[in-house]
């Protein structure tokens, strides 16, 4: 009898044992997925998205005459250094939040694909009639926005790009802020010609189609391969020999930054990317677009969109010549929740 209990008090410890050693061992890092700059920090890590489903082959705005290696992405690059769409992390450490575990079931706030109607334009002068206000006031009209929408986003700087009715691949691009008696253009920073996608602006935009994405979002932090602008609001990052932005839609790190060799994260395929600091044109300056990132990420929809330096169209980014970029940059404060409004006369 006092042997068989001492067996049945043996077997026991080693089971507790075990359970204990279990419960004690490393666990899975946790991801870190800030709300509204979603891109890690200073190192170089970022959350992966979960949930994703399995993507179609995956789309590039590498620009051939910018890129010092062979492109390794969709040919859905351009024929001018402005080709490029990208995207960045958070330079200051933010809030934790965990990781969505589904694929998203609604659409990412500020897609207006279900209630833009072009046909509300025609109660509005033609755009180059309108007033800076009205112009606002027609596009939002447009796109089935209201004035309580950026109310409830607490935004009070605004991007407004509106693709031209004659060349919808060009643009006019005007800063607006709210200030003490509401709305008004910003001096200096009105009807700058920019330019869309190829294939100019669209609603439920998807992978391959050489358009910039019609709807209102926010923007996140600038980054760039040369020197942080003087004076600038903005969260900034560096772009390092190491950059690289993740397009490999079988990565969980997928439409993030990171930076190669970080022990911290997992691989990622090395030809499914946008290696940034190839790049030097394009991403001198610029700021990301806070389009399709998590929680609401469809690889489908694609990803680095971006607000870059551009001399003619891009393959999906929005961009503007260098200087007007970098005055737009400078004026634009975090503190203000400052989004962009991307809208206008669709590529027949």
């Amino acid at each position: 009898m006092d042997r068989s209990i001492r067996r049945f008090f043996t077997a026991l410890l080693a089971i507790l044992s075990c359970v204990f050693l279990w419960g004690c061992g490393p666990s899975a890092p946790q991801s870190s997925l800030p709300p509204h700059l979603i891109l890690g920090t200073e190192e170089g890590t970022t959350a992966p998205p979960s949930g994703t489903s399995a993507p179609p082959a995956r789309e590039s705005s590498v620009s051939p005459t910018e890129s010092t290696t062979e492109a390794t992405t969709e040919a859905t690059s351009e024929p001018t250094a402005t080709s490029t769409e990208a995207s960045t992390e958070a330079p200051t450490e933010a809030p934790t939040t965990e990781p969505p575990t589904e694929p998203p079931t609604s659409r990412q706030p500020g897609d207006t694909t279900d209630t833009f109607d072009l046909s509300r334009a025609e109660d509005y002068p033609a755009d180059g009639d309108c007033g800076e206000l009205e112009l606002l006031e027609k596009w939002m009209a447009v796109e089935g926005l209201t004035w309580a929408d950026l109310e409830e986003r607490d935004c009070r700087q605004l991007v407004l790009c509106v693709a031209r009715s004659d060349d919808p691949i060009r643009t006019r691009t005007t800063c607006y802020e709210k200030g003490p008696e509401g709305w008004a253009a910003v001096e200096g920073l009105t009807r700058m010609a920019g330019f869309v996608g190829r294939e100019g602006v669209l609603h439920d935009r998807v992978v391959g189609s050489y358009t910039s994405p019609a709807g209102l979002w926010a923007l996140g932090m600038a980054f760039g391969n040369e020197a942080r602008p003087e004076g600038l609001k903005l969260p900034w990052r560096d772009v390092t020999e190491n950059s690289d932005w993740v397009c490999d839609f079988a990565s969980p790190y997928y439409n993030t930054w990171q930076e190669r060799g970080d022990p911290n994260v997992e691989p990622w395929d090395q030809d499914e990317v946008e290696h940034l600091e190839d790049y030097p044109v394009s991403y001198a300056y610029a700021c990301v677009i806070e389009f399709n990132t998590p929680p609401y990420t469809v690889p489908e929809r694609g990803s680095a969109i971006f607000f870059h330096c551009a001399s003619d169209y891009t393959a999906g980014c929005v961009g503007l010549p260098r200087e007007d970029l970098v005055a737009t940059l400078l004026r634009l404060d975090p503190e203000e929740n400052p989004y962009m409004l991307v809208t206008g006369w669709p590529k027949a």
